[in-house]
């Protein structure tokens, strides 16, 4: 007998997506994902197997929220508690897209031997727990995690359905944060500051109309011969089958931004018969929130991607005295890499890219990866670039 999917679902899909692009509307999921599966607590929080370690303050551009869970208790399962969750003792269990129970990670019978009840989930009255692994890369995930009490009972087929029937919508969310974290960082931008900006930047409305475009968008436009800014308002490649691209990731992003379900843009290489390249980043903006002073739905962010990188790292290490490897890390951080793609790229551990940012976000005086970008964006070390040539290359190698 076929089994049919959950119903009533939509008000929790349509949350999941708001919080995507309002990162303040997390709590208001959680709530309505609690309620609907009768759990006392959810969490969305990011482990690390190599070292124990979780991450639930939100640092680092990771996605975080708690709902249920007392602060003081949080904060103890953060600093010592992570690291004996019996829960997370075998990595191999935990499979990205997966829909894990805590009955299937580690045996009930058992669980009240552990140091991680008697002295963490029995304080808070948690016995059982469900989690969706929204993505897993390498010894590092991501979850959505509710906690229950042992008279409430072990979480059924019928509600672990429920979660695998989110977790497509949870993985399109999360992706949607990565592109817009470093939006926001920028949410503070005026126009002018734009203008300053070493980054061609075209400002999309919710039908994909030029809103502004920046003096640099216009001359990197004009000088590849590969992207054309309308009088009227339109922006087309010069070629139809890249221009049916754009025009896609365009229709995409504009839907995102305008509150719709859509994706999120994404990266594309203008290519022209004489060998000149154009990169541009699509990437939704929330219209509601009119980020630039503007109603824009979506950005594109223009740059040559044979343009000469190399600049911005050394002037990180003279204003900011940052050593050679944050600097370079930093860079990768504004050019939009995340600290797990940068990690792999270096081939360095997560661990290490994770210090390495500590520390550089120290010496600019803060401790948050938006905040760090938004920082060096609009700080002198890119606004000093503003009158050269040299542009940050954002997309990868197509």
């Amino acid at each position: 007998m076929e089994i049919s999917e959950p119903a009533g679902l939509g008000s929790l899909i349509g949350s999941i997506y708001e919080a995507a692009l309002d990162s303040q509307r997390w709590d208001s999921f959680l709530a309505g994902f609690s309620a609907r599966l009768r759990s006392h607590a959810a969490i969305i929080w990011a482990y690390d197997f190599s070292d124990r370690s979780a991450e639930i303050d939100g640092a680092a551009g990771v996605i975080s929220n708690v709902h249920g869970i007392d602060p003081a208790a949080l904060g103890s399962f953060a600093t010592y508690y992570s690291e004996r969750n019996v829960w997370t003792e075998d990595p191999q269990l935990h499979r990205s897209g997966q829909v894990v129970t805590s009955s299937s990670l580690y045996p009930d019978n058992q669980l009240k031997r552990s140091e991680y009840y008697n002295d963490w989930l029995r304080h808070q009255d948690f016995f059982y727990s469900s989690a969706a692994i929204v993505e897993k890369r390498d010894d590092r995930s991501l979850n959505v995690t509710l906690l229950r009490s042992e008279a409430a009972g072990g979480y059924s087929e019928q509600e672990t359905r429920i979660i695998a029937a989110l977790m497509p919508h949870l993985q399109a969310a999360f992706a949607l944060h990565r592109r817009l974290y470093r939006l926001d960082a920028l949410s503070q931008s005026s126009i002018s500051v734009l203008e300053a900006s070493p980054f061609g930047v075209v400002l999309l409305d919710d039908r994909a109309q030029v809103l502004h475009a920046n003096t640099l968008a216009h001359s990197l436009a004009k000088s590849s011969g590969l992207l054309h800014l309308g009088m009227s308002g339109s922006i087309r490649a010069t070629y139809a089958a890249q221009d049916a691209q754009l025009q896609r990731r365009l229709h995409h992003a504009v839907q995102t931004g305008d509150g719709n379900i859509g994706d999120s843009g994404g990266a594309l290489r203008l290519r022209g018969l004489a060998g000149t390249q154009l990169d541009l980043i699509i990437t939704p903006l929330p219209s509601w929130a009119s980020p630039f002073g503007e109603r824009s739905a979506a950005a594109a962010f223009l740059s040559n991607p044979q343009a000469t990188i190399g600049s911005l790292a050394q002037m990180l290490r003279s204003l900011y005295g940052m050593t050679p490897a944050e600097a370079r890390l930093t860079e990768a951080l504004v050019n939009g890499l995340t600290p797990q793609e940068y990690a792999e790229r270096q081939q360095v551990s997560l661990h290490t890219v994770r210090a390495q940012f500590k520390s550089a976000a120290a010496r600019v005086g803060t401790t948050r990866q938006t905040e760090l970008v938004r920082i060096v964006l609009t700080g002198p070390a890119v606004l000093r670039q503003a009158g050269s040539t040299t542009c940050l290359a954002l997309a990868d190698d197509c």
